[in-house]
C-alpha cells in the first residue's frame, strides 16, 4: 500500500519549529477529522441513493480536502471514484467509493497518532 499521508505536504503548511504554527496545524487537523467524519457519512448515504450529481459533488469535496492535506491514499481512490461517476458509471464509482471509509479510518489513526488530538 502506498503512503496514506504525504507528510511533507502537511509540514509545508506551517513552520514546524513555530509553536503557534504547530497549534494552528493541530486545530486544522481536528477540524479535518470532524469534517471528514461528516463527509464519509454523507458519502455512505449517497452511495445508497445513487444520485450521480450529489455523489459526484461529495466526492469532489472529499478530493479537495484530501489534496489540501496530502492524504495520498484517499486522494487516489476519490479521484478514481469521481472520474467514474462523471463518466456515468455510477455502480463502479460506488464500488470504488466503498473503499473510502476504510482508507479514511487508517488515515485518521495515522493523523491522531501524529497529532494526538
Amino acid at each position: 500500500m502506498n503512503l496514506l499521508i504525504d507528510w511533507s505536504r502537511i509540514e509545508s503548511l506551517v513552520d514546524m519549529n513555530d509553536p503557534e504554527d504547530q497549534a494552528w496545524l493541530k486545530e486544522m487537523i481536528a477540524s479535518l477529522l470532524e469534517n471528514m467524519a461528516t463527509r464519509v457519512e454523507n458519502l455512505d448515504r449517497l452511495m445508497l441513493s445513487k444520485d450521480p450529481k450529489d455523489l459526484q459533488s461529495e466526492l469532489h469535496q472529499i478530493k479537495g480536502v484530501a489534496a489540501n492535506f496530502g492524504l495520498a491514499a484517499l486522494s487516489e481512490v476519490v479521484i478514481k471514484a469521481e472520474a467514474l461517476v462523471k463518466a456515468g458509471d455510477v455502480e463502479t464509482s460506488i464500488l470504488e467509493g466503498k473503499k473510502i471509509p476504510g482508507i479514511w479510518e487508517s488515515t485518521k489513526l495515522e493523523l491522531q497518532n501524529k497529532f494526538s488530538t
